[in-house]
């Protein structure tokens, strides 16, 4: 890119082009042009923006989940081509309109229900009740606060509310049900004589000529992978402060600099009574019924018994309302901001509402904020210390690294002894990618790329990690050629030998089927003249893959053959069959039990489902206006 450049910014013309692009500047501001699109958005959905962060958690976790589903069969590369990340991105587009439509529909999540489906999640819950001190433990070993996860939540649950309803509300009559059974049910009568192609190998003769009369014709078979081997200058911050220290003086004043940083917030032992308002209660009666708990308690009556007696709260009211250790952040803000304004232990809160009803707050106990030590602090301090130094170290490093692109985009040596860092090589690899550097998206990218492996210069800079970025240069290019004869003559003769001898046995077959007469009577007699068996399936199911599952689809396609049985010549994996169809019997929906019947139900409802949102997704693309950058994917 950056040799294009200068090929092209020079001359009259490009003054000219300059001039050009100067005069909508002049009259609307840049702000005009970047406005379209937020800076740290990968894409707007009307009003709404998907960030790069965002989206690249969001990417981040279904590769996570892949490849935990995968295993061994999950390929790195090909889960982070373009065409998959842009794949998963209008997946995101989606879930947004769906959210937005919801949204202007005036669907919402109550607290009740998310609190319900909080407190039914498995990971949350010990000995099958819901457990709040597990509860924040793991989101706090996520990453995650429990407000935020809540508010994600609830988006979810929200997108999810309009193709349920949609599912919901479809209408399945009981005929429809009935003639998915019938068809689901559907057993056929058959009698098969299987002529296997092994019984021709021994007969088929492949000779020389014949495998390289294939071996020509069939040249883009035998193909190698095309490779390249590249040779690449690489950036690492971390490489740049390799034994860096600050003095033990340096070390403590940071320390006394930043001291507060080093405290441990203050936490508190709660218990909690909560009153919700529902069907059966108003907000006002829930309040009132707070008011009337708080003063019980402060009566005299014990906390744990009413929190037993009242409390909405599955979690803890078996506990007596016990809450555990709390911190900051850990509780929605009015909760908390009660919680730490009580002064001692036993004090009790005035009722205070939050989205999950009134709460009667009881602080049981207070955790002092703990200070870490220097000795404790010192290895944090050294770490922040040497991490701002390599960025700085490395950012000034990157713009001197494109300086030098840009002044020789030939040769790496330059580039190499001007930053103190040595040339590396990889090993030779396919578009596929391979080890090391290799095996990063926008490295195998530029290697094929024509600039790179035609015009044969440095790519610009690609940032393969956090503050880590190479240049590359084409060290060898092994263009995709056929393999030699030699080397594939065997792997040809074994498919001409497969080929032809299934060749044969579809032969046999027809023939077989021609001599059992237009209605098969024959068939047994034709099979034994021949040798071969016959077998007797009285009743074949739609799912009785035993016998194979792409033999059963093309046996399921034939037409029903009426009051005369028909002869078929189907293939059976590599061998092939005379196929007598018999009779065809429909499923009885008389016979189908409750679970059947509400299976069928739902898979009709599944049907119209997905071809309602499809529907609906195509009405709100049609009118929202969605505008990606794919630079930023």
């Amino acid at each position: 890119m950056l040799q294009a450049i200068r090929e092209r910014v020079t001359g009259i013309v490009a003054i000219f082009v300059l001039g050009l692009l100067a005069v909508p500047f002049l009259f609307f501001g840049v702000e005009s042009y970047i406005r379209a699109v937020p800076q740290d958005a990968v894409a707007t959905v009307g009003d709404e923006e998907i960030s790069t962060s965002e989206f690249q958690t969001s990417f981040a976790r279904y590769r996570a989940n892949l490849r935990e589903e995968l295993g061994d069969e999950y390929d790195e590369i090909e889960t982070n081509q373009p065409a998959v990340r842009r794949e998963h991105l209008e997946e995101m587009i989606d879930q947004k309109l769906l959210r937005l439509h919801a949204q202007d529909m005036g669907l919402e999540v109550s607290d009740g229900m998310l609190f319900r489906i909080i407190n039914q999640i498995p990971n949350f819950q010990v000995d099958g009740q819901f457990n709040p001190d597990l509860y924040r433990q793991m989101l706090s070993g996520a990453g995650r606060t429990p407000r935020g996860f809540e508010q994600e939540l609830r988006e979810d649950i929200l997108t999810s509310l309009l193709p349920t309803s949609v599912s919901g509300s479809a209408i399945v009559t009981e005929t429809e049900i009935d003639r998915l059974l019938a068809m689901q049910q559907e057993q056929r009568k058959i009698h098969i004589v299987t002529v296997p192609y092994q019984d021709f190998v021994d007969e088929v003769v492949i000779t020389d000529e014949d495998i390289e009369a294939y071996y020509e014709d069939n040249l883009d078979r035998f193909m190698t992978t095309e490779q390249v081997r590249i040779a690449y200058v690489e950036l690492d911050a971390r490489d740049l402060t390799d034994g860096l220290e600050l003095s033990e003086e340096e070390l403590r004043r940071r320390y006394e600099a930043a001291s507060e940083r080093y405290l441990t917030p203050e936490t508190r032992r709660a218990s909690h009574v909560l009153i919700e308002s529902n069907d059966e209660r108003t907000p006002e009666q829930a309040r009132a019924l707070a008011e009337e708990i708080r003063q019980r308690v402060l009566d005299g009556e014990d906390f744990a018994e009413l929190a037993e007696e009242y409390s909405d709260d599955p979690g803890s009211s078996a506990d007596g309302g016990d809450l555990g250790w709390i911190g900051p952040e850990d509780m929605v803000r009015a909760f908390e901001d009660e919680l730490y304004d009580l002064s001692e232990p036993g004090d009790v809160s005035e009722p205070v509402e939050t989205r999950f009803g009134w709460h009667i707050i009881r602080l049981d106990d207070i955790r002092p904020p703990e200070g870490m030590s220097f000795e404790e602090a010192r290895d944090e301090i050294l770490a922040e210390y040497i991490e701002r130094e390599s960025e700085s170290m490395y950012i000034e490093m990157s713009d001197r690294l494109v300086d030098l692109v840009y002044a020789d985009d030939t040769t790496l040596e330059p580039i190499a002894f001007e930053l103190g860092v040595d040339i590396q090589t990889s090993e030779a690899f396919s578009r596929s990618g391979g080890e090391g550097v290799a095996g990063h998206r926008r490295v195998i990218e530029e290697a094929f790329s024509d600039a790179v492996l035609i015009d044969g210069v440095i790519s610009d800079p690609i940032e393969i990690d956090h503050n880590r970025s190479v240049v590359i240069k084409i060290d060898e290019h092994f263009p995709s050629e056929p393999r030699p004869l030699a080397e594939v003559e065997d792997e040809i003769r074994e498919r001409l030998l497969s080929q032809r001898a299934a060749d044969a046995a579809r032969e046999r077959a027809r023939e077989l089927a021609s001599l059992s007469g237009e209605d098969g009577a024959e068939l047994a007699e034709a099979a034994e003249q021949a040798g071969y068996e016959v077998e007797e399936f009285e009743a074949v199911g739609r799912f009785d893959f035993e016998l194979g599952r792409d033999f059963i689809a093309e046996l399921f396609r034939l037409p029903n053959p009426g009051d005369a049985p028909d002869v078929h010549v189907l293939r059976r994996g590599q061998d092939y069959a005379v196929v007598r169809l018999d009779s065809i019997t429909p499923g009885d929906p008389a016979v189908a039990s409750e679970m059947e019947r509400m299976g069928a139900l739902q898979q009709i409802r599944f049907t119209r489902m997905s071809s309602e949102v499809e529907g609906l997704l195509e009405y709100l693309r049609d009118k929202t206006e969605i505008r990606v950058v794919e630079d930023r994917l």
